[in-house]
């Protein structure tokens, strides 16, 4: 099997949530031991990405100077006892409303991260920052907060809303939002969460979203083999560069990929990115693969950004 840490990690979620350690879940279990050996990438062929030229300078704020960047993957090294991780919520393409893009948008748009990062934080997780892309600065080298990515815009979410087609939002659709529960150590942290988040839908888009609860086995089971609208997420590193956030989760076809997200631009950057040993390509590229992945097709809701102790 390939994963490793990532996988142990779902085990520890079923016992604790966010309490002290700022744990979340990754999207497939094992009871494999983690294995200290970094992967071996095998270059692959893959269809070539053109790079936009970015805004000088770069989007956002840089956290790592690229001269700490190896040239070749991982790109940077990770301390076990801060594994930088995302907390997220994904969107089925399979499945109407979400299959409509300007949905998607509006339903992210009508999200305050830095409000739901204050729940976190009160819950046990570890460092929480407000995200609007999936990679963490610890990992990208920038932060690219609200410079990439749907920030929260009331204004923007209802237009989103109303280019989808639903001016009367008394029109729109039932929605299901799947969390699992929080554990022992937090009991209810994902449920205290995503409360926030219905709010905000409600006042927001004036739209009503039904959450469903279920233990952590039968909460796997559902979003690998029938997602509903959309569901709770997390990822902490297994090792720190960004293929493993973007290309090992989000590319077309991947195993972890439950929402079904698929885009041929999307693939040809972060695989080109993944055969590169520059390190400015490099982050150029992801760049625009997060623009994509988080803004252009809002795949994902990211939420928050921040550190798990993994020893």
């Amino acid at each position: 099997m390939k994963r490793s840490i990532g996988f142990v990690f779902l085990a520890l979620v079923a016992l604790m949530a966010f309490a002290g350690c700022g744990v979340s879940s990754t999207p497939v279990p094992s009871t494999e031991m983690p294995s200290p050996v970094p992967p071996t990438f095998t270059p692959e062929p893959t269809a070539t990405a053109t790079i936009v030229p970015s805004p000088t300078p770069l989007p956002g704020s840089m956290t790592m100077p690229l001269d700490s960047f190896t040239n070749s993957a991982p790109w940077l090294p990770m301390e076990n006892t801060a594994r930088p991780g995302t907390y997220y919520f994904y969107f089925n393409f399979s499945k109407p409303p979400f299959n409509n893009v300007f949905v998607r948008q509006a339903f992210a748009a009508a999200i305050d991260r830095e409000a739901i990062a204050e729940v976190a934080k009160k819950y046990g997780a570890t460092n929480p920052r407000p995200a609007t892309t999936f990679t963490p600065p610890e990992t990208l080298g920038r932060d690219l907060y609200n410079q990439i990515g749907v920030p929260f815009n009331p204004a923007n979410a209802k237009d989103f809303l109303a280019q989808a087609g639903y001016t009367d939002a008394s029109k729109f659709p039932p929605v299901t939002l799947l969390i699992n529960v929080g554990g022992d150590a937090a009991p209810g942290f994902h449920v205290k969460t995503t409360d926030e988040m219905v709010k905000m839908w409600k006042q927001y888009l004036g739209v009503t979203v039904t959450v469903e609860v279920v233990d952590w086995n039968p909460y796997l089971d559902r979003i690998a083999s029938n997602p509903p609208e959309i569901f709770r997420l997390g990822w902490v590193a297994d090792y720190n560069d960004p293929d493993n956030f973007l290309r090992e989760i989000f590319a077309s076809g991947s195993q972890y990929n439950h929402g079904e997200f698929s885009n041929s631009e999307f693939d040809a950057l972060v695989n080109q990115a993944k055969n590169s040993n520059d390190p400015a390509e490099r982050q150029e590229l992801y760049l625009q693969a997060e623009r994509i992945l988080c803004e252009t097709e809002a795949a994902l809701i990211p939420i928050y950004h921040y550190t798990a102790n993994m020893p």
